[in-house]
C-alpha cells in the first residue's frame, strides 16, 4: 500500500529524513519509536506532502504520489492525525466530522460509537472539549475521510491514563477491523510495541532498526542503545 524509497525531506534548506525506506502492506500496522527530534514527525508530514522532498520517491498503492499535494494525498485514501490536533475551534464536534466526510463506511454515526464522548459533546464548540476529546475528534475527522491508510503522531502525548486507556482501546478496535493500515509514531515504547508486530525505530533521520517489534521488546540492550534512557522508562508504561 504504502512505500518510501530513499526520501529525504525537510523544510526548506534543512534536510530531517535521509534515505528513508519502507513499506507497508493493506491493513499492515508500522510502529514508528525514536528520541524526541530525530525526525518521526516529519516522517508523518513528508508521507502527507507537509515537508520538501529534496530526494526519493513516495508510492501509495500503484500511483507515485511525491509530487502532490496534501488534500490529493488525502483524497486518495491518506488520512493524517497530527501530534497538535488542529481541530477547528469555532465548528461544533459534528460540524468538525461532517466538514471532513467522503462517501464510505466511516460516518458520524459509526464515530460516535467509536468515541461515546463526542456523541454526548457533539454541540459543542472545538474550545469548549477536553483535551482528551479534541484528540478522539481529530481520529473520527481522520476517519471521516474513510482512509485505507491512517497516521497517528503521538495520539497518546499529554493525556490522562483514563483516556489513554480508551484511545487504547479503540485502536484496537480499528486494528480488528484489518482493513485500515495504521502507522502510530508514540513516545511510550511498549504501548507501541503491543499495537503492532513490526517497528522501525529512526535516529538523526535514518531508519536504525527494521523489523519484529517482538525482536526488540526482548533486546532491552538493543533498545537501550536504539532509544536511550528516555526510551527505556517510558517503556515502562
Amino acid at each position: 500500500m504504502l512505500r518510501l524509497e530513499g526520501v529525504t525531506a525537510g523544510y526548506g534548506h534543512t534536510v530531517i529524513l535521509e534515505g528513508v525506506d519502507l513499506s507497508l502492506p493493506p491493513g499492515g500496522l508500522l510502529a514508528v519509536l525514536g528520541r524526541n527530534g530525530v525526525g518521526k514527525s516529519t516522517l508523518m508530514k513528508t508521507i502527507v506532502g507537509q515537508t520538501r522532498l529534496r530526494q526519493g520517491e513516495i508510492r501509495f498503492g500503484s500511483e507515485a504520489v511525491s509530487g502532490l499535494p496534501s488534500y490529493r494525498r488525502s483524497r486518495m485514501g491518506i488520512g493524517y492525525v497530527p501530534q497538535t490536533r488542529d481541530v477547528f475551534p469555532s465548528l461544533t464536534v459534528e460540524e468538525n466530522l461532517r466538514i471532513a466526510a467522503r462517501p464510505g463506511k466511516w460516518t458520524i454515526e459509526r464515530v460516535f460509537e467509536l468515541f461515546p464522548n463526542l456523541a454526548a459533546r457533539r454541540g459543542n464548540k472545538g474550545t469548549e472539549i477536553s483535551g482528551g476529546e479534541q484528540q478522539m475528534l481529530s481520529i473520527g475527522r481522520a476517519l471521516m475521510g474513510n482512509p485505507s491508510l491512517l497516521l497517528l503522531d503521538e495520539p497518546m502525548e499529554g493525556l490522562a491514563p483514563v483516556i489513554v486507556e480508551q484511545l487504547l482501546e479503540s485502536f484496537r478496535m480499528l486494528r480488528q477491523d484489518g482493513d485500515l493500515a495504521i502507522i502510530l509514531v508514540e513516545q511510550y515504547v511498549n504501548l507501541a510495541l503491543d499495537f503492532s508486530p513490526t517497528t522501525i525505530v529512526l535516529d538523526r533521520g535514518r531508519v536504525v532498526f527494521s523489523g519484529e517489534s517482538e525482536r526488540l521488546r526482548r533486546d532491552q540492550s538493543l533498545m537501550a542503545d536504539l532509544l536511550g534512557a528516555g526510551g527505556q522508562s517510558k517503556a515502562k508504561h
